[in-house]
């Protein structure tokens, strides 16, 4: 058997890929400018369909795959067939408009023509799931005079909202002491303004006195008797 080797050895060969001769003596050379020991077997028969068997060194099939794949069957791959877009574009043009011709569907939706008294069934036998209806006197069979008049307004104005309420007088000075009092010393602290004891100790009593009045004044708004829920 007529046995082919690229110049190197290896301890263990492992069959790579079945090539025709002169693809498999490119791939040789390619695997011996590599480093990498290959040898070829010529398989059996004649003709044209005759392969090698490649075998390459099993420690480095994985690199001897790679350079087959870059260097020996990427120049062998037919490259896609360029596609001319103005000649699709074309005949794109030329039959805009025409009716094609070789449509088919099934028989049973081929309708013939319509004639008088017909169901207007398709091929299957089913009747159409959409009817329209003609009224004999105006779109409501009774004529265009009983429709309702337009509104002249045109739309909805809703009337004015109520006022906000403003509360009592006491509610109105618990708001100010609980908001005024926290206020004034945090103002004196921003600044830095002296402040003297009784100021302080007033503005204090104020924030407290608020919130207390607030707090008493939460319930003395009456419930009516049904009502077991709280008061908004």
């Amino acid at each position: 058997m007529n046995r082919r080797e690229n110049g190197l050895s290896a301890d263990a060969y492992a069959p790579l890929i079945d090539l025709v001769p002169e693809l498999a003596d490119q791939l040789l050379t390619v695997l011996r400018e590599a480093g990498i020991a290959a040898y070829a077997l010529p398989g059996g028969g004649d003709g044209p369909d005759i392969l090698d068997h490649v075998h390459v060194d099993a420690e480095r099939k994985g690199e001897a795959e790679r350079l087959l794949h870059v260097n020996v069957l990427r120049d062998r791959v037919a490259p896609p067939p360029e596609r001319d877009e103005d000649a699709i574009f074309a005949e794109i043009v030329a039959g805009f408009g025409e009716t094609p011709t070789d449509v088919s569907w099934p028989d049973e939706e081929n309708l013939g023509p319509a004639e008088p008294g017909d169901d207007l069934q398709d091929g299957a036998g089913r009747l159409p799931t959409a009817r329209v209806v003609y009224y004999s006197e105006g779109p409501m069979g009774k004529g265009d005079e009983d429709f309702p008049e337009p509104d002249e307004e045109g739309h909805y104005e809703p009337p004015p909202p109520p006022p906000l309420p403003t509360g009592d007088a006491a509610s109105r000075l618990a708001w100010l002491c609980l908001i005024g009092g926290p206020l004034y010393i945090l103002v004196t602290v921003v600044f830095r303004w002296p402040a003297p004891g009784w100021a302080a100790f007033l503005a204090v009593a104020a924030f407290i006195g608020g919130f207390v009045t607030l707090v008493l004044r939460m319930g003395d708004e009456p419930r009516d008797g049904d009502d077991d829920g709280a008061v908004i």
